[in-house]
């Protein structure tokens, strides 16, 4: 790297990616750099607009680096991110170098849709965060690179065993865990083989042949440290069974199996994998995950967004008034297309769900009537409703009038309507992870 590249760097970590890099893949870090910290920045000073943050005392808008505000406003217990926010201005910069994608929108698989979507989260400020990551692991495991990732098959002969476990996966009696290499080469465990796989929009799940494959990773990637619980582990096809007799409207992509390596006598919560079948598309159809289809060509948004609001609008509703919150978000929501409009949506990664107190049902997915409302209203009409008014070319207000038609007479409907609208404070969440407080956004039913 040379002393021009070291000036144009601001933290540590910018300057060891920059260090870590080959001259034209460096270069282009160091270009994409002030757009990175600019898109933080706007990140984080909504952040302070609209959650329930620390009093500010200064003015966000006299910093052109989000590390340098964060230092500026010392809020309590804010070290950690502090370093996140460092992290993902450097990842955010790197995802910008990759080539753009070059396949036709409409005939892209599943993967190159995943794959496409370079920022990452749309509001939150650690986007691209991946503490523990080197550059090279960026390069190496991001899905917005595009990698081939071999998976390792590691023989767990003392393991744990729920719902239908692939026999290609089966080494004789021994059951083969399929690990993510960099948690593998952290916990120094070997392989009997590997399986290539392709990183998908969550990064520790994979497209491996049939299956997605949702691996441990002991990294904190945008908001979380992405291990699997013990009890994650033992109940994923007890939700996913429960869910498939729930859920109406909606498709599922089910857990069909997970394992663990026994550590101790329980689940070990770094050597976990839950194993989905993948969605196969229908004759003419096009999946993508709802985070992939900003930039999609939308002719006529309004249609379109009615045609969405009537698969998707109904059936969460009348789950929340059943005591069923999913965790509805862009990430979470896959979008079958024909002919470019919406056919069917398809719910995936179920860990996240909250019920109303059921016997048959772990109590860490128990949650309050209130708090029920709050994950459905903030996760999909906040976060994948909002996200996706804003990407179609249409006013807002009229889009927003479309949605409201698609809302059933459930004994919610009235709060969505014309209540705030409650939202994760998903800096808040990072400051203090244990809070209970919601961001609240002016209800967009009532613009």
């Amino acid at each position: 790297m040379c002393q021009d590249q070291i000036i144009l760097t601001h933290t540590p970590v910018e300057s060891a990616f920059a260090a870590a890099l080959d001259g034209n893949r460096a270069e282009r870090f160091i270009a994409a750099l002030p757009g990175a910290r600019a898109a933080i920045l706007a990140r984080l000073r909504r952040a302070i607009a609209v959650e329930p943050l620390p009093q500010v005392g200064i003015d966000p808008a006299g910093f052109t680096h989000p590390v340098d505000l964060l230092t500026a406003l010392r809020w309590p217990r804010s070290e950690n991110l502090v370093r996140e926010v460092a992290h993902s201005v450097a990842g955010l910069a790197l995802s910008r170098t990759t080539d753009p994608l070059t396949t036709p929108f409409a005939t892209r698989s599943l993967e190159e849709h995943e794959q496409s979507v370079v920022d990452g989260h749309p509001l939150h400020p650690c986007c691209r965060n991946r503490t523990g990551f080197t550059a090279a692991d960026h390069l190496a495991y991001g899905p917005e690179h595009r990698p081939v990732v071999p998976l390792r098959l590691h023989p767990a002969a003392d393991h744990v065993v729920f719902g239908d476990w692939p026999d290609e996966l089966r080494d004789g009696g021994r059951l083969l865990l399929p690990v993510h290499p960099w948690q593998a080469d952290r916990l120094g465990v070997g392989g009997a083989g590997t399986i290539d796989a392709h990183p998908l929009m969550a990064l520790r799940t994979l497209s491996a042949g049939d299956w997605h494959v949702k691996t441990t990773l002991s990294a904190q990637i945008t908001s979380a440290v992405r291990d699997i619980s013990s009890e994650s582990i033992t109940t994923a096809t007890t939700v996913s069974d429960f869910l498939a007799g729930a859920v109406e409207g909606i498709e599922l992509q089910p857990n069909r199996a997970a394992a663990a390596v026994l550590t101790d006598g329980a689940p070990d919560r770094r050597l976990g994998v839950v194993l989905r079948d993948k969605p196969v598309p229908r004759e003419g159809e096009t999946l993508l995950p709802l985070a992939a289809l900003r930039g999609a060509p939308i002719t006529d948004p309004l249609g379109w967004l009615a045609e969405f609001a009537e698969l998707t609008v109904p059936p969460l509703m009348t789950l929340l008034a059943r005591g069923i919150a999913l965790e509805a978000h862009e990430q979470n929501l896959v979008v079958g297309l024909v002919d470019g409009r919406p056919s069917r949506v398809i719910y995936r990664d179920l860990a996240d769900i909250r019920v109303s107190p059921r016997a048959a049902l772990p109590t860490r997915l128990h949650a309050s009537p209130e708090a029920l409302r709050a994950k459905t209203f903030a996760t999909f009409f906040a976060t994948a409703l909002t996200g996706l008014v804003d990407a179609l070319d249409a006013p807002a207000a009229d889009l927003w009038a479309v949605v409201a038609k698609a809302v059933p007479d459930t004994p919610d409907r009235h709060a969505l309507l014309h209540d705030p609208l409650p939202a994760k404070p998903l800096t808040l969440m990072r400051l203090d992870p244990a809070t209970t407080r919601w961001a609240f956004l002016p209800n967009p039913f009532r613009a």
